[in-house]
């Protein structure tokens, strides 16, 4: 089930959002609690929630700085902006990061449902936490997520915190079961899914590149130029030599 966390100064909201909500029938655990932002940010550290519900206006550290720090250090979280001001300063940083919903107070039932259903369509894939899988479940599952996924900027950390392990631990358990580190799997999938693109003559190698996750057709082809030992135009043309 997914982890939620309400970060707010005022104990009736956190009983009004936790009574609103048949947290069960959405697939949600009960919420954790925060009392600001500083405070949230420890909680987030250790719950790793999948949805965090933030004030704006709370002491020692507001809505605003705080997603500007969890929204960049928990980027899988999703964000439910809860206020009781419609102010403009708050909406732009809901905004800019990339908040799902700006909820005002009186907190809705019909908005907070919506809300929170919006919520979890944005989240990835379920990953069971450590409590749900075995480490060996988790680590073929971290595996099928690179298979699906390698188009994307994948990063061990983003992995670790999605998947509820440490980087280190993460790393040890993935190179232990299959014998090569995260970054070296997810290049092998990449080059492996390029050479196959390569076998269509109707794609240029940076239309590949990209569709491999390079921005960069020059940074592309030193990766499969070190792996294969041949620039991407190169393969091609052994894989198709031309007639004579």
């Amino acid at each position: 089930m997914y982890r939620v966390l309400l970060i707010d100064d005022e104990p009736p909201v956190h009983l009004a959002i936790r009574s609103l909500v048949d947290w069960a029938a959405l697939g949600l655990r009960e919420p954790q609690s925060a009392a600001n932002g500083q405070e949230g940010l420890k909680c987030m550290e250790r719950l790793r929630p999948d949805i965090a519900f933030v004030d704006m206006n709370m002491p020692l550290m507001g809505g605003v700085d705080f997603l500007s720090v969890a929204s960049r250090n928990h980027p899988y979280c999703q964000y439910i902006v809860v206020s009781g001001h419609n102010e403009f300063a708050y909406a732009k940083a809901a905004i800019r990061a990339g908040a799902v919903d700006y909820l005002l107070k009186p907190i809705d039932r019909a908005e907070l449902d919506r809300a929170l259903r919006k919520a979890i369509l944005r989240l990835p894939e379920r990953a069971l936490a450590p409590d749900e899988q075995t480490p060996t479940e988790v680590i073929a599952t971290v595996r099928d997520y690179i298979n699906r996924h390698y188009q994307s900027d994948i990063r061990v950390e983003e992995l670790a915190e999605r998947f509820y392990f440490s980087k280190e631990y993460l790393t040890r358990l993935f190179r232990n079961q299959y014998g090569c580190p995260i970054y070296e799997y997810v290049l092998r999938v990449r080059m492996d899914n390029a050479r196959a693109y390569l076998a269509d003559p109707n794609l240029t190698v940076q239309e590949i590149a990209e569709k491999m996750g390079y921005s960069s057709a020059n940074y592309f082809g030193k990766a499969f130029k070190h792996r294969y030992g041949l620039t991407p135009s190169e393969y091609r043309e052994r894989r198709d030599p031309a007639p004579s």
